[in-house]
């Protein structure tokens, strides 16, 4: 892949270069993906067939953001997790809206607002397993840290989601 491609990935078309809290800046670029994805779920014809989707999406976007992670630190950045690179904060924050199906703007509105302030808390946090996720080699720390994250973020907001809407 075309390393001009590779670091715009990485980056997240360059919110990753914000000088200050990159990492948040990168969580709200998942917002866009999440928004597209929310139109798209009207063509699928339920919930399951789309959150299949959106599994899949994810699954494919873990793999990407392991190999664009893993070229950033290598060849770009030339350091070990660069704070440019945000691709896996946008993975990790559309995990943790993974089962959510808002109805309606409002519903999405509070469902990412509630889903960011979830994931930023568990990636600055790095709670329990999270940070010995962040402990491999090969883009996969980079990655896999923001990917449980996420994860435990999906689990509290399936739970927030079932008792209040």
């Amino acid at each position: 892949m075309n390393r001009r491609i590779v670091r715009n990935l990485g980056t997240w078309f360059g919110l990753g270069d914000m000088p200050k809290a990159p990492g948040t800046f990168g969580t709200l670029g998942g917002i866009p993906v999440f928004i597209v994805l929310s139109f798209i779920r009207g063509f699928f014809p339920n919930n399951m067939v789309y959150n299949s989707f959106y599994f899949m999406f994810l699954m494919t976007f873990f793999g990407v953001a392991v190999y664009v992670s893993d070229v950033c630190e290598r060849e770009i950045f030339k350091k070990e997790d660069p704070q440019n690179v945000v691709i896996d904060e946008v993975l990790g924050y559309l995990t943790t809206l993974f089962l959510i199906n808002p109805v309606g703007v409002f519903q999405n509105l509070i469902a990412m607002g509630i889903a960011f302030i979830i994931f930023r808390f568990l990636d600055i946090s790095k709670i329990g397993p999270i940070d010995k996720a962040q402990h491999f080699d090969n883009g996969l720390g980079v990655v896999l840290d923001d990917f449980l994250a996420g994860v435990i973020g999906n689990f509290i907001m399936v739970c927030i989601w079932t008792i209040f809407f």
